[in-house]
């Protein structure tokens, strides 16, 4: 039986899709998971659908440390990473995975680069900073580990945020009890967002990115001419379930970029106010605005910095930046995701 290793596992966005879709999937080959963490208690949700341990195991680990890696690699296939690091050690940690990957004589690796397709990441500058050294210590290693970046451009569930209320503490066994019926997730925003926190810098403070459907308003970069960009979102169920059905194949190509929906800032907003009747109240901002924004704003504001460099990046409206190819997709045709339209249908009528 192959092992799967997911740095950074416990994550309640990405690493608990990964792990929830790969404890369901029916696939011919049943894959353990050893999930590697700084911490070794089970989250809840984790505990929801793994009660006794039985396909997941944590491996505390030091990020920084390659000896801690190497040991807790050992027996293990494919390492996918969804790390995550605020403190500027992310390029680090991902360099160390592939190194303890190789000693541990680990056949896959993919970093955690999820996000922009490969020219964004270097062309827009966080994201750069974020991934230097990974490409050439994986090229260094190349006659000893497959390595692959899985790219699905914006997560989707950014635009479901703030449709429901915050939600309220529960205790334990009842927070516990609402994982389990939901499969991992509680009904609700927990549903909606996928674990995402509501991070997105939209005016209303609704948590959303790009556009806000409960309060009905929207902040779209143009590019010069005023025209629409394009965009390519996925949500992280969808991103989870490419990423299960892309252990099956035999070989990974370098760039695993997938596609839920590519549409224009102008169909999103289009769909956003058939689904909620009404008009948003919309800000366009250009190229200018956003680069004048993004100078004001003090380097370690990073957030901001984020979605501002992103929205800059869209109104570059460029192929393998933004706008991704469905490579997945073809690979793994029996994969099917959600749309835009689709996926605010379903979250707005239940919130």
């Amino acid at each position: 039986m192959p092992t799967l290793a997911l740095a950074g596992g416990t994550s309640p966005g990405l690493g608990r899709a990964i792990v929830s879709t790969l404890l369901s999937s029916s696939n011919h080959h049943q894959w353990d998971v050893v999930i590697l963490s700084r911490n070794s208690r089970a989250p809840l949700w984790l505990r929801a659908i793994d009660q006794d341990g039985a396909r997941t195991h944590i491996r505390p680990v030091d990020y920084l440390s390659v000896e801690s890696l190497t040991t807790a690699l050992k027996g293990i296939h494919t390492v996918i990473s969804v790390t995550s690091a605020m403190d500027g050690m992310k390029a680090q940690i991902q360099i160390n995975l592939v190194k303890a990957a190789v000693q541990a004589a680990c056949k896959r690796f993919a970093p955690s680069r999820w996000g922009f397709g490969p020219r964004g990441w270097e062309d827009v500058k966080n994201a750069k900073e974020s991934i230097e050294g990974i490409r050439e210590i994986c090229m260094k290693h190349k006659d000893k580990i497959e390595c692959a970046n899985f790219n699905q451009g914006y997560f989707m569930n950014y635009i479901g945020l703030g449709m429901y209320p915050a939600p309220s503490e529960v205790d334990e066994e009842t927070s516990l009890y609402r994982l389990k019926v939901g499969g991992g997730y509680m009904a609700g925003e927990d549903q909606a967002s996928e674990g995402l926190l509501r991070q997105g810098d939209l005016k209303d403070g609704s948590g959303a990115f790009l556009i806000g459907l409960k309060n009905t308003i929207a902040e779209l970069p143009t590019k010069d001419d005023g025209s629409w960009p394009r965009i390519t979102m996925t949500t992280i169920g969808d991103t989870a379930r490419f990423v299960v059905a892309s252990l099956e194949l035999p070989k990974w190509k370098e760039e695993m970029t997938m596609v839920g929906e590519t549409l224009t800032m102008g169909e999103l907003l289009a769909h956003a106010e058939a689904v909620t009747g009404s008009k948003l109240q919309v800000d366009l901002v250009k190229i200018a605005e956003l680069q004048k924004r993004l100078d004001e704003l003090a380097e370690d504001d990073f957030l901001p910095r984020i979605w501002t460099e992103f929205k800059i990046a869209n109104t570059w409206d460029l192929e393998d930046v933004g706008v991704l190819r469905p490579v997945v997709n073809q690979l793994c045709p029996a994969v099917k995701p959600i749309g835009v339209r689709e996926y605010m249908e379903k979250f707005w009528r239940g919130a």
